[in-house]
């Protein structure tokens, strides 16, 4: 793709090098087997232009044994690749798109994935393979852009349809966005009350306002991590005392709150004055519905997760959690940790205006 052009990448071959899918045992080895096979292949050049042809036949056996151990754990990184494999969302994984993907997913896609995506729709029992269970790990190891090819053309098996000439792209991408907020979500709520650096789905992009000002939540991350609290009365009051009193403690650790009533409609009036609680955000109810993903219906009233950089969740606590909600200390330590944690960059192709 040519620098500066807002196009996407269009992929010409059937398959393509994905790293992430060699385990790290493998990945060492690949490494240790290709340094190996370089170094035969040298001495079999030197060994050749001096003509010390047992030495060489030495060299060449190494090519062989190296270059098949080499290629034995690289198999498992050759996948399947489409045209649009390296494509990303026209439409960002954000709050309205996932506010506009869900009544397509329900409209197109409920009756054989389920209502909650678990392959078990009304129609699933009579299909000759059953629907994916869109809400575990796997969706998150296939790019967006293979998952657009298949929304858009189908599966291999003929089971699945193509919704080309049903959705739009844009579309498309907002079901595709809708499909990975809900599994990101479905997923959060395994995460425990210990930070975590192992990869993980990000919450996606919302805007809100706090303080008499509009702001995004990517925009925040920009500064450091985040503890967003996502609650429903009857909230603690207690608690938002006590991180009201805390707030400027973790603000000098980089730790910014906020917090999202679930229930309220309208401006957020619930747990007490504002000045009991001026980390609570007022949200569309777009926004509402998207975080709702997010928060266990028996969390206890309260789910408080801690963002890094990247809006990935790192931590978890729920009222009803075994360790309850953090305690000062914790919440300090771990808002250290979390932003040491790296990110990866942004990725602007076909980036759109």
């Amino acid at each position: 793709m040519p620098p500066g052009l807002h196009t996407e990448p269009g992929w010409p071959f059937p398959v393509r090098l994905d790293f992430n899918e060699i385990v790290a045992g493998a990945q060492t080895l690949f490494v240790v087997a290709a340094l190996l096979f370089v170094l035969c292949l040298a001495a079999c050049a030197i060994t050749g232009e001096k003509k010390r042809y047992r030495a060489m036949a030495v060299s060449i056996a190494g090519l062989v044994l190296f270059g098949t151990i080499g290629w034995m754990a690289l198999r498992p990184a050759i996948v399947d690749a489409y045209p649009t494999s390296f494509y990303v969302p026209t439409q960002p994984y954000a709050a309205p798109s996932i506010a506009r993907g869900a009544p397509l997913y329900a409209a197109n896609c409920a009756a054989c994935h389920g209502v909650d995506g678990r392959g078990d729709g009304v129609l699933a029992s009579r299909l000759p393979i059953r629907p994916a269970d869109l809400t575990e790990t796997h969706i998150f190891a296939h790019s967006v852009g293979d998952i657009f090819w298949w929304v858009s053309n189908g599966r291999a098996n003929g089971v699945m349809p193509g919704f080309a000439d049903k959705l739009t792209p844009d579309q498309r991408w907002d079901l595709i966005n809708f499909v990975l907020a809900r599994a990101a979500g479905s997923l959060t709520r395994a995460t425990g009350s210990q930070v975590t650096t192992a990869a993980a789905p990000p919450l996606p992009d919302f805007a809100f306002e706090q303080h008499r000002a509009q702001n995004t939540l990517s925009q925040t991350l920009k500064t450091g991590p985040v503890l967003l609290i996502l609650f429903a009365p009857p909230a603690h009051q207690a608690r938002f005392e006590q991180l009201a009193t805390l707030e400027p403690r973790l603000g000098a650790a980089g730790l910014r709150i906020i917090a999202v009533d679930l229930a309220q409609p309208t401006k957020i009036t619930a747990v007490g004055a504002a000045s009991a609680a001026p980390f609570v955000a007022n949200v569309s109810d777009d926004v509402r519905a998207t975080l709702a993903l997010f928060r266990s219906a028996t969390d206890g009233g309260e789910t408080e997760l801690m963002l890094d950089r990247g809006a990935s969740v790192r931590v978890r606590w729920t009222t009803n959690g075994a360790d309850g909600l953090a305690d000062a200390a914790t919440l300090l330590s771990d808002a250290v940790r979390v932003a040491s944690i790296p990110v990866a960059a942004a990725n602007h192709a076909g980036h759109a205006h």
